[in-house]
């Protein structure tokens, strides 16, 4: 098994992205999304961060917080996968729901923050759920548009920034 190194920096955003138990898109459905987001708001309550940027999709998530300097983000993403499937268990639904393991990468400066950002929001077009991020209901995308960070028809083409990037 591969040794895998994690780095908790205090005050560095961090991305995560979670992935489904091979690939199985159990979050196409509108309520196991909701189901989803509602078990990242209660691990908030038991691991204080700020939530910055997600999307969901129906086989995985990207996420971007910061946690709280006592805040251990291994510990938000082990809560909120384990209360999504407690959650999910009780609606009848059996587990596992989530690859054991999952990816993230401290946010180094700005233009490192900007390309995640980029990659959340632009994340249902390159999977072709939609033809541009606003269309998209289940991402944090129309908040960054209410914000004056882009225009609402932005990410209809892939932006340079991401177009190298691969992080699924």
């Amino acid at each position: 098994m591969p040794n895998y190194r994690r780095y908790y920096i205090t005050g560095q955003p961090v991305f995560v992205t979670l992935i489904t138990r091979d690939r199985w898109p159990w979050m196409a459905d509108d309520a196991r999304v909701q189901t989803t987001i509602d078990s990242m708001r209660w691990a908030k309550t038991k691991y204080p961060f700020r939530h910055i940027a997600h999307v969901i999709l129906h086989d995985h998530l990207h996420w971007m917080l910061l946690p709280n300097p006592e805040t251990n983000f291994s510990k938000v993403v082990a809560s909120t996968k384990r209360d999504v499937t407690w959650r999910l268990k009780e609606l009848g639904f059996s587990p596992p729901f989530w690859q054991d393991r999952f990816y993230d990468h401290v946010i180094r400066d700005e233009d490192d923050f900007n390309r995640h950002l980029d990659y959340i929001h632009f994340n249902p077009v390159k999977h072709g759920y939609v033809s541009r991020p606003a269309d998209y209901r289940w991402s944090s995308f129309s908040e960054w548009v209410r914000r004056g960070v882009y225009d609402a028809d932005w990410g209809s083409i892939e932006p340079d920034s991401i177009r190298q990037m691969n992080l699924e």
